[in-house]
């Protein structure tokens, strides 16, 4: 029996996260191919003052699945902070397990993911880490409200194809290296902004300010 880790490294707090949601979307559709999967969320690992029970899990298991939202083109700080220190942690053994990563964002265009699934890349050769691929998703949002719709029925099964190739990546060592997988959403790219700059209106709204406050430029030097 082979044992996947997967790190949810949403940073919100108290609701619902599209990489929560990713997480337990992988954990059911990999658990039970020959594979036990556990789901460590990062951010409580990180408030609970001990990552020492997650460390060791995560250095046990045979591969690791990260998920995480874009950050300014990027990962959240605090998924940086965790695996810098679970680097620090393992030191220099070098581990032989499979790296792979989900990331989504709020773009339409997922190949917008692929500076931060090479950044995983990097953190695996660091650690002695096979990175086998990334998953970069667009649109990202779109899967907390509406991922059983018609128009996602494409996206979806990419998503679970993938989820099928880490499963059998897991358990055969003979694969060749395999590519990173780009989802996009069929959906109309102008109905899709215009649904976004709606939400934020009406957050905007919630909190006192005008449409016009979303485009002050509160630091720019007055002429």
């Amino acid at each position: 029996m082979k044992k996947m880790i997967i790190l949810s490294a949403s940073p919100k707090k108290g609701e619902p996260s599209v990489s929560n949601l990713l997480s337990q979307t992988a954990k059911d559709h990999i658990s039970g191919k020959d594979i036990e999967v556990d789901i460590i969320d990062v951010r409580k690992s990180l408030t609970s003052k001990d990552c020492t029970p997650a460390f060791e899990a995560m250095k046990d298991a045979d591969a690791m699945l990260i998920v995480f939202p874009l950050y300014f083109f990027c990962m959240p700080g605090m998924l940086t902070r965790y695996l810098e220190d679970y680097a620090h942690y393992i030191g220099a053994q070098g581990l032989p397990q499979k790296i792979y990563t989900i990331v989504n964002c709020g773009f339409p265009e997922p190949d917008i993911n692929e500076e931060a699934i090479r950044v995983i890349q990097s953190f695996s050769r660091r650690i002695g880490a096979s990175f086998r691929f990334g998953v970069g998703f667009g649109s990202g949002g779109m899967i907390m409200g509406a991922k059983d719709a018609p128009f996602m029925k494409k996206a979806m099964q990419t998503l679970n194809d993938a989820f099928d190739l880490m499963a059998k990546d897991m358990n055969d060592m003979q694969l060749p290296p395999l590519k990173n997988v780009y989802i996009k959403v069929s959906f109309p790219r102008r109905l899709y902004y215009f649904g976004g700059n709606f939400g934020w209106r009406k957050l905007a709204k919630q909190n006192g300010l005008k449409k016009g406050d979303l485009y002050r430029k509160p630091y720019q030097a007055e002429s």
